[in-house]
């Protein structure tokens, strides 16, 4: 066991929690806890699991108390000190600096062209075929296109960048401290600083509107090149779990509610409400984690120093104290969004604007481009994981 683990406290044991069963179907076994037990100690992650809404909100809001910046990250591990793993001073220069590309007016002028035109040659390119796998063939290409054209990564890497999202996917979930898949999730890391950094270079020169452009010329107040290298890629990393999941996450959901999908083909303007309300019901990220560098006190459960938090998001979104009849998928809930899916507080994600205008076109040009789009009966799948969750595979009948 490294360093870095946890030792389990020195206390009665909390309820028994297992990582493959909440990989199968989280929701039961998150509302058995958020019910006896909302401050719950899982040995198999030695961390705390914080299921209630109002607990996760004060946790995310409190950032003196519960921190992301510890050695305990398995982030600040993998792609070392960054605005993910950064607070204070620190925290706000990262993100003050790479929030430009991602607010909302920049997204809407210069990203959604983008998406857009991709989105419908993603769907060209699977023509009159009569079936598809949406992961492969629009979720993880739009993904990686997207990030990769908002950092700035040139075409000829973009091959690349699926083989290191596998090993940082593995790495940030890896709460048992596996040195192999640390080691991978390093390795990949250290080969993305190696290609990325002559890209930083060749684009001081340019009038590139990138992130990784925008840095490279920040003038007097600009990041080191180590410290651009951290920030990208944790916005490569959460610009294509975040939005691929989504994606795959909000097709499936509309596609196994066939009522409320006959209702949007009647009523375009559904749509939005509709994904708002899927991406509650089955969030892409399942927890956010933060550390405790002091004792804390929480619903009545004192936390150690040094204790890791989980605040489980899929349960926070499935509260019944602020979604009613939570479990079920309603695309008229009129407070669908507060959902927790993206954050809350000042590590609320980057990219929200981004990935949300991803999802909300690809479901778009999907359902009003083919118009019998279905689930194939004969291939089917359905979101897995414990903490990025999404379908493997997300087969469809087009025609």
């Amino acid at each position: 066991m490294t360093e870095l683990a946890m030792k389990e406290p020195a206390m009665t044991p909390g309820p028994h929690v297992r990582l493959s069963d909440l990989a199968i179907d989280p929701y039961p076994i998150l509302a058995r806890l958020r019910e006896t037990t909302p401050v719950a100690w899982v040995a198999e992650t030695r961390m705390w699991f914080v299921t209630r809404r109002a607990d996760v909100l004060s946790v995310l809001r409190d950032p003196e108390t519960y921190r992301t910046d510890s050695p305990r990250s398995t982030i600040r591990d993998t792609f070392g000190t960054q605005m993910l793993s950064a607070e204070g001073d620190l925290h706000r220069r990262y993100k003050s600096q790479c929030n430009p590309p991602f607010n909302m007016r920049s997204v809407q002028s210069h990203a959604m062209p983008l998406i857009t035109a991709h989105t419908d040659a993603l769907i060209d390119a699977f023509g009159n075929q009569r079936s598809a796998d949406l992961r492969p063939a629009i979720a993880s290409q739009l993904a990686v296109f997207t990030v990769a054209s908002m950092l700035g990564i040139p075409p000829h890497l973009h091959a690349r960048i699926l083989d290191w999202y596998a090993s940082f996917a593995a790495a940030l979930a890896n709460f048992t401290w596996d040195e192999q898949v640390r080691a991978r999730g390093h390795a990949s890391a250290r080969e993305f600083q190696d290609a990325i950094t002559p890209v930083l270079h060749d684009l001081h020169h340019a009038a590139d509107p990138s992130l990784l452009g925008a840095l490279s010329r920040a003038g007097p107040a600009r990041l080191t090149d180590p410290e651009i290298i951290s920030n990208a890629l944790i916005v490569l990393f959460g610009g294509i779990e975040t939005t691929e999941s989504t994606i795959l996450n909000v097709m499936w959901t509309l596609l196994s509610h066939p009522a409320a999908l006959a209702a949007i083909r009647g009523n375009w303007s559904l749509l939005p409400a509709a994904i708002e309300e899927a991406m509650r019901w089955e969030p892409a990220v399942q927890s956010c984690t933060r550390h405790l560098e002091q004792p804390a006190t929480l619903h009545g459960t004192t936390l150690p120093a040094g204790a890791t938090v989980q605040c489980m998001l899929g349960a926070a979104n499935r509260d019944p104290a602020h979604f009613p009849d939570p479990d079920r998928y309603d695309m008229t809930r009129a407070n669908a969004g507060d959902h927790l899916s993206f954050g809350a507080g000042k590590h609320f994600c980057l990219g929200a604007a981004l990935a949300g205008a991803e999802v909300q076109v690809a479901a778009t040009r999907l359902l009003q481009r083919c118009p019998a789009l279905r689930l194939d009966p004969d291939r089917p799948s359905a979101p897995r994981g414990f903490e990025f969750r999404a379908p493997p595979t997300l087969h469809v009948l087009v025609a």
